[in-house]
């Protein structure tokens, strides 16, 4: 009996094989899990599309709106081509920064042509696993990947031989790649992969068999399997307070003077020597903080106190002159837009430093007066905890004599303090 019963269990295990089999390879495993496609919409026109005539002796096009240049080599084109370069609205799931649409879509070239974005760094989880996606006729969204990067540049570079609606994305990234968060907050950190994947093909540059494009649909993220996870880390404040494969869970400080910042990273197991980190930037608020650019310069951050309110005015200041200047704005509200103003307890904005600095007045030549500078103070958000908000002077009025001018602009975020 004990024979006929193995016999039979036997029999049921290997009847059931193909069907678990095709199950399996139906939903993945763990190790190879199925990405399922999306079906997107196509992208909307965002402004107009930058064109121009190139021919068979080749020819280039570059649109600053779309972070795009492309080069189209002699010999690409038989005839004379009207090309452009469009920004649309981005649908790809995955997608980053601005998608663009590149016409017209039935021109075959007989040599690739090469497409280069210039990224923003901060949009980028790891360079080796961001690239380029295209559109298909399907609506599904295809991973390409890059035929080449420069990371002193900020430039991604792929050849291709059609033209579609593009994007730049994040094959593989930890969610958030950006957080806030506030002294004492904890904050949950996955990493997700929006393609499927052959260990082989994970960094750049994509595989494929020749002649063939190399690329993976572009579908719903799926935890990244564990092959690829070599190791958690932290630098900066705060603790990673419980680790389980691809997710993790980092605490933030008690206490921090001003902001500070932290980095998780996860390091790759990778097909090849080196070090591949995935990164996730978490800025830790204390009482708030503000940046500013000057005439184009590179922005400047520095902590603020909190913004007091004394009747309906708000002042938002940094005492200690971090950032290299005594900062102070000014607004009378609450959410809404603040233009300058000269009265003493106005909408103001002050940077002031060892020449005098700047501020959003200025005398006026035609007038032979002081005049408010234009541009305003944005207040976006605001309850009785914290305040979220930019600014602009176009005419920020420069040292003591407030005849030179230059253009400011700048965003913050404080807590509130209503005594």
């Amino acid at each position: 009996m004990k024979k006929l019963s193995a016999y039979l269990i036997g029999v049921l295990c290997m009847a059931s094989l193909p069907a678990c089999k095709k199950d399996k390879e139906k939903r993945g495993d763990e190790e190879n899990p199925v990405v399922a496609a999306l079906v997107r919409p196509k992208g909307s026109s965002m402004g107009t599309a930058v064109t121009g005539r190139v021919g068979p002796e080749g020819g280039a096009l570059a649109s600053p709106a779309c972070n795009v240049a492309i080069n189209i080599p002699a010999g690409a084109l038989k005839e004379y081509v009207t090309i452009g370069i469009e920004p649309i609205t981005t649908t790809n799931i995955a997608g980053v920064g601005q998608s663009f649409r590149l016409t017209p879509h039935d021109v075959q070239f007989e040599k690739p042509v090469s497409v280069t974005y210039a990224y923003d760094a901060d949009s980028v989880a790891m360079v080796e696993t961001f690239g380029f996606a295209y559109q298909m006729a399907s609506g599904v969204w295809k991973f390409v990947g890059t035929s080449s990067y420069d990371v002193q540049l900020g430039t991604v570079t792929f050849k291709t031989k059609h033209f579609s609606d593009w994007s730049v994305m994040n094959r593989v990234s930890l969610s958030p790649l950006n957080a806030s968060l506030e002294p004492g907050d904890r904050q949950v950190i996955k990493a997700f992969i929006y393609t499927e994947s052959k260990y082989e093909d994970l960094l750049e540059p994509l595989t494929g068999k020749p002649g063939t494009e190399p690329g993976y649909p572009v579908g719903t993220p799926v935890p990244l399997p564990s092959r690829y996870i070599k190791s958690w880390n932290l630098t900066g404040p705060g603790n990673i307070i419980s680790s389980n494969g691809n997710t993790i869970t980092y605490q933030a400080p008690a206490s921090v003077n001003g902001f500070s910042n932290a980095t998780v990273s996860l390091a790759l197991s990778a097909p090849m020597t080196g070090t591949f980190l995935l990164l996730s930037n978490i800025e830790i608020m204390g009482d708030g903080w503000a940046e500013l650019t000057i005439g184009g310069s590179a922005y400047t951050k520095f902590p603020v106190t909190p913004a007091v309110k004394s009747g309906q005015r708000y002042l938002l200041s940094n005492p200690e002159a971090e950032g290299g200047g005594q900062f102070l704005l000014t607004w009378n509200g609450g959410v809404g837009t603040y233009a300058y103003d000269l009265t003493a307890t106005g909408n103001k904005f002050h940077f002031l430093m060892g020449h005098g600095g700047y501020t959003s007045a200025y005398v006026d030549p035609l007038l032979a007066d002081l005049v408010p500078s234009g541009g305003s103070i944005n207040i976006t958000k605001m309850d009785n905890k914290w305040v979220e908000g930019n600014f602009t002077v176009p005419n920020a009025g420069i040292g003591p004599m407030l005849i030179q001018t230059t253009h400011i602009s700048g965003r913050f975020r404080a807590r509130v303090y209503i005594p």
